[in-house]
């Protein structure tokens, strides 16, 4: 618009004006100070970034090594001058452990140095990385690139908030390919062919959603709308090959395989080499030390067998504490008596080692810290779920014991413990740790006692996660074996009752306890009114923190994950009779009084588990509802759901509830998980520590729904007003 524009009659003397629409686009803010690259940054994974601080302990390739493929992705993303032009999209495809992702760490830093990289994105099995976030992260990083792209994106998200809830075609065309035109025609253009890396492809959240991504990049690509190029580094996973090998993809594809090969030797031995000597000198050992013998490298680099993971991890062994010649011997010693063709068997007999020299009296304690993340997926870096203190409160260990027992596994386990003190300045005044309207704690500090306290663990690498959860791999350490299943629900059924008859006192007076927090905020005071005889929240946690209310928020963490998880557990086929008689006498008020504490108030429905099926659920109330939609409903099994009922009703876990004669007559009709719609009216539990569960499941729209409450009144009437409107209007 022209400066004064309608304005008449003006007369200006010496004027000097400055054009600030620039400065005015690049900083649009919404009347609450957001601005449109806040909302973008909400939106995306901060986490997946090649820099970010989660990726601190990320593999790299060690100088001299993977020269010529490092090389290769260069060249093809910087062309010499007089080429042909690269093709605009480039594929590494890789086994587990052969060095993806330290090639693809390593040209991302060497690519940034070059001025070269836009963007970044690292999948990780952290929740399974989703899909809705990947482009988004990729405009945000190139929105701190380049300014002028940056007030693009700004002003589009500005007019349009809800770009970040469409399809991930419609963002990559309202994000990135139209503002780059936009400044490409303005004569703003970002350069020629800047570099999207994206590591991991295969460990998105679905099939679906990675071929989906492969699709819309190769399109845009494919027209040549946009100066960017593209390197994928992923596993040959059957649908991602079939996506690569289409014939339109496959065209403008520059593919290249890193095999387990012998041909990786050479670098292998040059990393060993360089690993033992990094030992050498942190025990202060001359390094003219004839250790290793070249028959011990030649023998480490044949059992590597081209995978670089075995080497990493041959080093994290001997760098253990304790003698490195015996730690060696043992590695050296290692090895596959061969009765498997797979190109793992090295590794794995390598992995056995391992835990074969954990103390007898420990592993039945280690065998469960790696159930419980083998079930959480932790294996990488900046994957923390659970924080390090509240894992050793579910392992009944101390900071001392816990600390010991990751040392036993540090060959494949990465402990990070610089997040083991609890400091309440980065949360401000203290008062803002809950909400004053619901005494629940803040979505912020919940997490961080729940994930951030203690320090993060995770698996160095996804093929200790494939050894642990294959009994064709691991023998009696598959940690998916009955033995574990059951140890693992003992413990979670242990701490449950523990934390019943400990922290809550009798039904009905958790409330009351959970409302002593209104007393700590209006008063400052930091002594809970707990139940008598309990004078704070330290007991029964095994590992407390020095602070009264991290303590009790995460003893009720403590207390809901073990109830979680045995709600989880519970329906493995295999669990002893006798545990799953235990725990229908459980008090499930308390459950959901817990639960309560923990998540009401905050209204973003909460991921969640329920009787072993995925969805979505929140808290209003004492009412918990939960819900499986259309697009998750595929995966929820009718037949298995029908058997777990019965299975609970066995074991008196649940009891049909009819409120009067009419139900129960109608009960006796024929028909149930045939018809088009069916629901079921339970208590869980027994007496005063029941809830009423009711269910619905409707076949015709795809989707469960259901809610547990302990008053069947009020759960009735608040599901009524919050249940998703997916029912035909002639079946109301």
């Amino acid at each position: 618009m022209p400066i004064l524009a309608g304005s008449q009659h003006t007369t200006i003397n010496n004027g000097h004006f400055i054009d600030q629409s620039a400065e005015v686009i690049n900083n649009i803010s919404l009347a609450n100070g957001s601005t449109g690259i806040d909302i973008l940054l909400e939106a995306s994974n901060r986490d997946a970034a090649h820099d970010s601080g989660a990726r601190d302990y990320a593999p790299r390739c060690h100088p001299g090594t993977r020269e010529q493929h490092i090389e290769d992705i260069v060249y093809w993303a910087i062309p010499a001058a007089g080429t042909d032009n690269p093709l605009p999209l480039f594929w590494m495809k890789g086994p587990a452990g052969v060095g993806k992702s330290a090639i693809a760490q390593t040209c991302a830093e060497r690519l940034k140095k070059l001025g070269k990289l836009g963007a970044t994105f690292f999948f990780s099995v952290k929740e399974r990385d989703k899909a809705t976030e990947f482009i988004p992260t990729i405009a945000y990083q190139l929105s701190t690139e380049f300014p002028e792209y940056r007030g693009l994106v700004d002003k589009r998200i500005l007019h349009d908030k809800a770009i970040l809830n469409k399809t991930m075609a419609t963002q990559l065309q309202t994000l990135i390919v139209e503002p780059l035109q936009e400044l490409e025609k303005a004569g703003k253009g970002i350069g020629q062919r800047i570099v999207i890396l994206v590591d991991g492809l295969d460990e998105c959240e679905s099939t679906d959603a990675q071929c989906r991504i492969i699709e819309i990049i190769a399109a845009a690509a494919r027209d040549g709308v946009t100066p960017l190029c593209w390197a994928f580094f992923s596993r040959p996973e059957p649908h991602i090959e079939a996506s690569f090998s289409s014939a339109d993809i496959a065209q403008i594809t520059c593919m290249t395989l890193l095999p387990i090969s012998g041909d990786a030797n050479s670098d292998i031995e040059l990393y060993l080499r360089s690993g033992f000597e990094n030992i050498l000198r942190r025990r202060n050992i001359p390094l003219k030390s004839q250790w290793p013998s070249d028959n011990n490298i030649q023998t480490l680099v044949k059992n590597s067998n081209g995978l670089f993971i075995y080497a990493a991890t041959a080093l994290r062994v001997v760098a253990q504490p304790g003698s490195i010649e015996e730690a060696l011997s043992a590695v050296c010693a290692a090895s596959s008596d061969r009765t498997s063709n797979s190109p793992f068997a090295e590794l794995d007999a390598f992995y056995m080692l391992i835990i074969q020299r954990i103390p007898p009296e420990e592993l039945p304690t280690i065998l469960l810290l790696c159930a419980i993340l083998c079930q959480l997926g932790m294996y990488a870096p900046g994957g923390s779920q659970i924080g390090g203190m509240l894992l050793g409160n579910l392992l009944s260990l101390s900071e001392i014991q816990f600390r010991a027992v990751c040392n036993q596994l540090s060959a494949v386990l990465h402990f990070d413990n610089r997040g083991d003190s609890f400091d309440p300045i980065q949360f401000g005044n203290i008062d803002h740790l809950f909400q004053r309207a619901t005494s629940t704690p803040t979505r912020g500090f919940r997490a961080y006692v729940r994930s951030g306290l203690g320090g993060s663990i995770y698996f160095y690498h996804k093929s200790f996660y494939d050894f642990l959860v294959d009994p064709m791999r691991s023998g009696t350490f598959c940690v998916m074996s009955l033995a574990v299943t059951n140890a693992q629900f003992k413990k979670y059924l242990e701490l449950l009752l523990k934390y019943e008859s400990d922290y809550f006192q009798g039904p009905g007076e958790v409330q009351a306890s959970f409302q002593s927090l209104a007393h700590i905020l209006n008063t400052m005071n930091q002594e809970l009114v707990l139940a008598p005889g309990i004078p704070d929240s330290t007991p029964p946690l095994s590992w407390p923190c020095s602070n009264e209310l991290v303590n009790f928020v995460l003893k009720a963490c403590v207390y809901d994950w073990v109830s979680n998880g045995c709600l989880f557990l519970v329906c493995y086929p295999g669990i002893e009779p006798q545990l799953m008689r235990h725990f229908g006498q459980v008090d499930f008020r308390k459950i959901q009084e817990g639960a309560i504490m923990l998540f009401s108030g905050n209204s973003t429905p909460l991921s969640s588990w329920s009787w072993n099926y995925h969805g979505d659920s929140k808290f209003i109330d004492k009412t918990r509802l939960f819900r499986i939609l259309p697009n998750e409903f595929q995966t929820f099994d009718v037949v298995e759901f029908n058997a777990m009922i019965k299975k609970f009703q066995k074991y008196e876990i649940i009891q049909p509830y009819y409120p009067n004669f009419i139900s129960r007559f109608k009960s006796l009709i024929p028909g149930g998980f045939q018809d088009k719609r069916t629901s079921g009216l339970y208590r869980i539990g027994h007496g005063p520590k029941s809830c009423f569960w009711y269910w619905e499941i409707n076949f015709k729209a795809g989707c469960y729904q259901d809610f547990r409450a302990p008053n069947l009144a009020e759960g009735r009437r608040i599901y009524e007003e919050e249940r998703f409107d997916l029912w035909d209007k002639e079946d109301a």
